[in-house]
């Protein structure tokens, strides 16, 4: 009984390629093609196909969109990935979501075809060159500041003291250092020119 594969992809070139991929193959088929994440879902529930075959970026709903919703509504589902984008925090998010493979476009025949073989039987497959992105630790967030630490620490960078600060805020110098403390736990550090060099570096503000 053949492999049946849903390709889901918003380049009409590459469909027809995989499909062509899967036709030739013996023991596998192209069940149908679709257009992006939110037609992909829909194809899920008419076509029942056995694996599918997506990339990531795609518009009005994408991969990873796709991967999270199928992970809720079909847990048995496996899906490999194949994309042209190497980002690591895409290949981290589909792996986490459950996805059986993640391969670059430029992936041969053999390898596409073997991953979702492998998929089936719930084997697990990363192209080597983006393995190392794939067990790295998660790029960190830049921390984020609310409107009103911004505005205090702008006015710290052009050489402002508390009391003029809480002058030109009508606050207090006590509610000054209190927002200051809080900027300070948010970047990680511990002095006025730390806080300033870190914000201006991460572009929390400008001068």
């Amino acid at each position: 009984m053949s492999i049946r594969v849903l390709i889901v992809d918003d380049h009409q070139i590459l469909r027809t390629g995989l499909a062509l991929i899967m036709e030739t193959t013996p023991g596998m088929e192209a069940v149908g093609t679709a257009v992006d994440g939110q037609d992909g879902l829909a194809k899920v529930e008419k076509l029942a196909p056995d694996v599918v075959l997506t990339d990531i970026r795609m518009p009005n709903m994408d991969g990873i969109a796709m991967l999270r919703e199928l992970a809720q509504t079909h847990p048995a589902l496996p899906v490999v990935v194949l994309t042209t984008y190497d980002d690591q925090e895409p290949i981290q998010q589909a792996l986490r979501l459950g996805a059986k493979g993640f391969m670059l476009k430029d992936a041969d025949k053999d390898t596409i075809v073997k991953t979702i073989q492998g998929a089936i039987n719930g084997q697990v497959y990363v192209e080597p060159s983006l393995m190392g992105k794939a067990v790295a630790a998660p790029a960190q967030e830049k921390p984020q500041l609310n409107e009103r630490n911004q505005q205090i620490l702008k006015m710290v960078a052009e050489g402002l003291r508390n009391i003029d600060i809480a002058n030109a805020l009508h606050l207090s110098e006590r509610t000054i250092k209190a927002h200051l403390t809080e900027i300070y736990n948010q970047l990680g550090v511990f002095t006025r020119a730390e806080a300033v060099a870190t914000a201006l570096r991460d572009g929390l503000i400008e001068l």
